[in-house]
């Protein structure tokens, strides 16, 4: 009973460090998104999302599909330090090579392209996220469920980036040091993880004649192809934009996507801190991974609908909100996307809360696979005849594919009705009427920001109070756990 108790405060506790890193992340984003926006302009934020776009492929490159993969395994071998460290060790190993890889690429063949000679220091300061993204090895921390450690250590690494923000981004011509910036906020601390690993690796005596590498090929290549095919339709519409249509158009698309990202990131969060523990629990005790897999469903299902009916009925808001009148292009882009919530969470949860931990990653790459294909084609049709708007029905086709190329290959993994049932239901009629409210009220009255922000705090209380008198499962559940502790 007591290793029960401990293990579900541990999961509890690394859930809210892992909501607490992600939060810190979208409200320092969104708090110097305005200011950024209206300083560095349209031209230059497109400019250093463009790069940052084409750098991140050679992120995922490298990375390969150890990201996923490290924290499944690291969770499998957690209380043998020796195990853990060579297996740390060998992965280290693999993405040194990928990443010396990368930056051959970079260097000798991306920078010499006539069309990237404008973006030579962008490209130079951006390629650093690379090195850095694969020595951190923030997958070790998840899969140990370390989450103290690497949120403690974001917090206090992003707030001093937010103060030099305000400090040095002063004009239009600032936006190599929002690179630099951005680069250190997202990556710098990676250098104390690859320190703490080192020193772990060092402590062991593991050297490189107990290495296996070999072991890892087939499972990290066949995570990586659904990880580099899910990423060419989720960014490649932002490098056709910036080849098609420029930079402002970037910009554009990046504000209203990057919105909506930030609600992805939350759901994300969650499957992070469950994965590890989804992994334990399909080989140990079948019925508790069916439990939790609903549970997921559910909270994710509350999280992203009524997430997808704010940013369609207030979409002007925002982007008014959040970039000024110059971005106003956005407004349509961010009402077209705004159900990608709803789609990315579903995706997501087959992905990687019902197929991953079965071992069943195959399944979610022929599906990813296919529907990258689908979409480059779908892209540069759609961006060069509709641009920014084109590329975003694209996204909702791309992901509504996805979901549905994943439903037919797992009919056998897993029936819908162990997961969908009648609480799954009670959400999306409450969310109905929450949007079918909304839009009589919005159509009725002219709302300002200050009635806005008054609308979104009652809307949401009203939200919460009609989930617990329909008798939805997970509040009725929390609010029991609130009435035992006070």
């Amino acid at each position: 009973m007591q290793a029960k108790e401990g293990k579900l405060v541990s999961l509890k506790l690394n859930f809210i460090f892992n909501i607490l890193r992600v939060s810190s992340t979208a409200l320092i984003t969104l708090f110097t998104m305005p200011y950024l926006n209206r300083t560095l302009g349209a031209e230059n934020i497109g400019k250093v999302e463009y790069i940052y776009t084409v750098i991140n492929y050679f992120v995922l490159f490298s990375s390969l599909g150890i990201p996923m993969y490290g924290i499944r395994e690291t969770s499998k071998v957690r209380h043998d330090s020796k195990k853990l460290y060579t297996l740390v060790f060998e992965l280290l190993v693999i993405l040194g090579v990928t990443t010396l890889i990368s930056y051959l690429i970079i260097f000798g063949i991306i920078i010499q392209i006539n069309n990237f000679n404008p973006y030579k220091n962008l490209i130079c300061i951006l390629s650093f996220m690379v090195l850095l993204n694969n020595i951190g090895a923030e997958w070790y921390f998840q899969g140990t469920e370390n989450q103290k450690f690497i949120t403690l250590r974001n917090l206090v690494i992003r707030l001093i980036i937010v103060i030099l923000i305000f400090t040095i981004i002063t004009s239009t011509m600032d936006y190599e040091k929002y690179s630099i910036l951005l680069v250190i906020m997202f990556f710098g601390a990676n250098i104390i993880n690859f320190s703490i690993l080192i020193y772990h690796i060092l402590k062991n005596k593991i050297n490189w004649k107990s290495l296996n590498l070999k072991r890892h090929y087939k499972p990290i290549l066949t995570i990586f192809i659904a990880t580099i095919s899910v990423n060419i339709y989720v960014q490649l519409d932002k490098f056709l934009i910036g080849n098609i249509s420029g930079d402002k158009d970037v910009a554009y698309y990046t504000l209203s996507n990057n919105l909506l990202r930030f609600v992805i990131l939350f759901l994300t969060a969650l499957g992070s801190v469950m994965l590890p523990r989804l992994s334990y629990l399909y080989v140990n005790d079948k019925e508790q991974y069916i439990e939790f897999l609903k549970k997921i469903f559910n909270v994710l299902l509350i999280i992203s609908i009524p997430f997808s009916i704010f940013f369609l009925i207030f979409a002007e808001n925002i982007i008014i909100l959040m970039g000024g009148r110059e971005f106003a292009p956005a407004i349509l882009s961010l009402k077209i996307l705004s159900p990608l919530c709803i789609l990315f969470s579903i995706a997501y949860f087959f992905g990687f809360m019902v197929l991953y931990p079965q071992g069943e990653e195959r399944i979610y790459s022929v599906a990813t696979a296919a529907t990258a294909l689908l979409s480059i084609g779908l892209n540069i049709y759609a961006i060069k005849n509709y641009k920014i708007y084109g590329a975003s029905v694209v996204a909702l086709i791309s992901e509504s594919l996805l979901i549905l190329f994943m439903c037919f290959l797992m009919k056998k993994v897993m029936p819908y009705s162990t997961i969908f049932n009648k609480n799954s239901t009670k959400i999306i009629l409450i969310n109905l009427i929450i949007f079918i409210v909304l839009s009589i009220l919005v159509a009725i009255f002219t709302i300002g920001f200050i009635e806005w922000f008054i609308f979104m705090i009652v809307t949401v209380v009203i939200y919460l109070i009609l989930l617990y008198i329909f008798g939805e499962e997970t509040i009725t559940e929390l609010i029991s756990i609130l009435k035992t502790k006070f």
